[in-house]
C-alpha cells in the first residue's frame, strides 16, 4: 500500500470512527436527560443572576471552572435551553474527541476507536452530559506534558504539566490523589512535595474569589459530599472484622495511596488510566456517570473482564432509573452496578497480576493433579 493510499485508508477510518460515534452521542441526547442537567440549568440561572453558586444551591459539587463553562455556554446560547444543551453537548463531544486523539497518538488506533464507540461514553456523554471526560482529557495532557523522566529534577516543563493537572482538579476533583502517583514515582524529597503541593495549592485557589459569601456552601458540598453510599468493593474485598477500624471512604483513600506503591514502576500516562479504574472500583460510591471513567483505561488494555465490564455497565445504565429506563420490569433487580464494580476489581486484578495469577493457577493445578496420583 502506498503512503497515499495508507493516508486516505486512515483518514476514512476517522471519518467513519468520528461520523459515528458523534451522530451516537447526539442521537442519545433525543432520548432526554437526567437531574445532572437540571442542576446545569440551576447553576446557569443562578451565574445569570450574578449569585455565588457555592451560597445559593446544593446540587454543585465541583471546583469552579465547570461553572463559569457552564454559564458562557448558557451565554452563547442567548439563555435558550435547547440550545444550550447542544451546546453543552458539543462541548462534552469535543473532550472525547480529545481523548480520542491522544489515545490514537499514544495507544494505537484500536484503543482509541474503542473509546470513542464505546456504548458507556456515549451514554454519559449525550444522556446524562456529566463532565468528567473534561477533566480526564486535561489530566491526560497534564501526563503527557509531564513525561516519564522521573530521575531529573523539576523543570518548566513539569511544573507547567502540575499547573494542567491543578486545572482538571479545578473542572473536576476526579484526579485528586493522582500528584501522589506522580510523587511516588519522582526521585528527590522536594520535587515530591512540589508535585503533590502545586495541583492541590491550585485545586484550593480556586476557591478563593467564592469562599467569603460561599464557605458553607463549599466546605459542605464541595469537600464533604457524599453520595449513597453501595461500597461494592469494601463490603465484598474486606473481612467483616476490618471494616470496624475502616470506613468506606477512608478504605477508598488507602487503598488508592497503595497503587501508587503498585504502579510505580509504570509510565505516567498507563498509571492515570490505572488510577480511573481503581479510583471507581473502589469507590464508597456507584452512579451511573462514574462508570465511563474507566473506559479509556478498558480500551487501552481489552481484555475479555474489560469487555465484560462495559457491557454489564452498558446494560445498568439503559435500565436504571436515573438512566434511559429500558426493559423496567429488570430495574427492580438492582444488581448490574455491582455487578460491573466486580467484573473492574477483577479486570484491574488481572491486568496488573496476570502473571503472578497464573503462576498461582499453574501451581495450583499442578498440587491438583499430584493429589489424585495424575502423572504427567
Amino acid at each position: 500500500m502506498t503512503a497515499q493510499n495508507k493516508n486516505g485508508s486512515i483518514g476514512l477510518w476517522l471519518a467513519l470512527v468520528l461520523g459515528l460515534g458523534l451522530a451516537a452521542r447526539f442521537g442519545i441526547s433525543l432520548w432526554g436527560h437526567n437531574f445532572d442537567f437540571d442542576s446545569y440549568r440551576i447553576v446557569a440561572d443562578l451565574m445569570a443572576e450574578g449569585k455565588n453558586v457555592y451560597a445559593n444551591t446544593a446540587r454543585y459539587n465541583y471546583g469552579p471552572v465547570w461553572f463559569n463553562v457552564i454559564h458562557w455556554l448558557d451565554v452563547a446560547a442567548q439563555h435558550d435551553g435547547v440550545v444550550f444543551r447542544w451546546l453543552l453537548i458539543t462541548l462534552l463531544s469535543v473532550a472525547d474527541v480529545g481523548i480520542f486523539w491522544l489515545l490514537w497518538r499514544q495507544c494505537g488506533r484500536l484503543a482509541a476507536t474503542l473509546f470513542f464507540l464505546n456504548p458507556v461514553s456515549i451514554l454519559i456523554t449525550g444522556y446524562h452530559n456529566q463532565f468528567d471526560n473534561v477533566a480526564i482529557f486535561i489530566g491526560l495532557c497534564a501526563v503527557l506534558k509531564f513525561g516519564d523522566d522521573f530521575e531529573k529534577p523539576l523543570d518548566r516543563r513539569k511544573i507547567l504539566a502540575l499547573g494542567i493537572l491543578g486545572l482538571s482538579l479545578m473542572t473536576k476533583h476526579v484526579f485528586f490523589v493522582f500528584p501522589f502517583w506522580l510523587a511516588v514515582k519522582q526521585r528527590g524529597w522536594l520535587p515530591k512535595i512540589l508535585i503533590i503541593a502545586i495541583p492541590s495549592t491550585l485545586f484550593l485557589a480556586g476557591f478563593a474569589p467564592y469562599w467569603p459569601a460561599g464557605a458553607a456552601g463549599i466546605i459542605h458540598n464541595v469537600f464533604h459530599y457524599q453520595s449513597e453510599q453501595s461500597a461494592y468493593a469494601y463490603n465484598f474485598i474486606l473481612p467483616a472484622g476490618t471494616r470496624y477500624f475502616f470506613d468506606p471512604q477512608t478504605a477508598w483513600y488507602v487503598i488508592l495511596i497503595l497503587f501508587a506503591f503498585f504502579c510505580r514502576t509504570r509510565g505516567s500516562f498507563a498509571s492515570l488510566l490505572i488510577y480511573t479504574g481503581v479510583l471507581v472500583a473502589a469507590s464508597p460510591s456507584t452512579t451511573n456517570q462514574y462508570l465511563a471513567i474507566p473506559i479509556a483505561l478498558a480500551s487501552v488494555f481489552p481484555s475479555p473482564m474489560f469487555i465484560a465490564y462495559t457491557a454489564i455497565a452498558t446494560f445498568h445504565i439503559i435500565t436504571s432509573q436515573h438512566g434511559l429506563q429500558l426493559f423496567s420490569r429488570l430495574q427492580s433487580l438492582g444488581w448490574f452496578d455491582g455487578l460491573a464494580i466486580y467484573t473492574l476489581c477483577a479486570a484491574i486484578g488481572w491486568l496488573l497480576w496476570r502473571s503472578q495469577l497464573l503462576r498461582g493457577l499453574h501451581i495450583a493445578w499442578g498440587e491438583i493433579r499430584r493429589q489424585f496420583g495424575v502423572k504427567n
